[in-house]
């Protein structure tokens, strides 16, 4: 029954991962795009909409990725404390940094850099030059952090690879 619940719980974390990284790539590679010919404020209204439609996706993701890692690690415990003397915890620390990094930019993305380019494209903001300014700023750290997110994002997925490659071994 054991390895039952380790089969659907590693196959619903995999799932899970396909779903928020290929999103993420989906986003960048086909949505954006298709949007650039729309001009600024239009294709990031756009990209807003999108957002929001993807967003119970996203959560959902992360809370089968959280819920099911945490399953992960609680049946291996008694093997953490000599893991992390070997390479396999080592490359398991590093997964886990840059996954809790892939939180934080989803988080500032969500509530820091989403509504403020909200509140930008807004049709009652005065659009002269300084709002197109501020506009190409903030989607240029937008578009900074979406890469960050997608690197970071393939990087936890090639380091699970390996670590299950070591756990193998």
């Amino acid at each position: 029954m054991e390895q039952i619940l380790h089969s659907i719980s590693g196959s619903l974390h995999f799932l899970a991962v396909v779903t928020w990284i290929g999103s993420m790539m989906y986003s960048m590679f086909a949505v954006a795009p298709a949007l650039k010919h729309l001009g600024t404020p239009r294709a990031h209204a756009i990209n807003m909409i999108a957002a929001r439609r993807f967003s119970p996706l996203t959560w959902g993701s992360l809370a089968v990725l959280i819920v099911t890692g945490i399953y992960a690690v609680s049946g291996n415990v008694d093997k953490l404390s000599t893991l992390f003397g070997q390479p396999a915890g080592i490359v398991l620390f590093v997964k886990l940094l840059l996954v809790a990094a892939l939180i934080v930019i989803l988080l500032y993305q969500i509530y820091t850099l989403s509504p403020q380019m909200k509140k930008l494209i807004n049709p009652a903001t005065p659009k002269d030059q300084e709002n197109a300014l501020e506009i190409a700023r903030a989607g240029n750290t937008a578009n900074f952090w979406s890469w960050t997110h997608l690197v970071l994002g393939i990087t936890v997925i090639i380091l699970a690879v390996i670590l299950a490659e070591l756990l193998e071994s």
